[in-house]
């Protein structure tokens, strides 16, 4: 099974959230309405809440490619993509054909 990102929401503005990586610490304290996304595998925690409380609502997505490094591959071309589409514009035929490559790799990578 994939491991699925994980989505809390704060409801209210109580709390952080500590995200760990291999290499860093990501400390997330948004207002509240916002919405935080990470892998599920990323070890995290609460820091503890000095007065009021911490309301929060949390959900699990599952990607539809399963392997990890493909997905990272989809990720860096999408991220590449955006940054040429806010150079030249959506609509240039480079951003256009890379679009096509991106949406046929899902296609192929993505599990029945």
């Amino acid at each position: 099974m994939p491991s699925a990102p994980r989505s809390p929401t704060c409801l209210n503005d109580g709390g952080e959230l500590v995200i760990e990586d291999p290499w860093t610490e990501q400390h997330v304290k948004l207002p509240a309405g916002s919405l935080v996304l990470y892998p599920a595998t990323s070890v995290h925690r609460v820091t503890e809440i000095t007065r009021g409380e911490r309301a929060a609502a949390f959900f699990w997505i599952e990607s539809m490619v399963r392997d990890h490094g493909k997905r990272r591959e989809l990720h860096d071309l999408d991220r590449s993509i955006q940054a040429l589409a806010a150079d030249r514009g959506v609509d240039d035929p480079l951003c256009i054909s890379f679009s096509a490559v991106y949406h046929d790799l899902v296609r192929r990578w993505a599990d029945p």
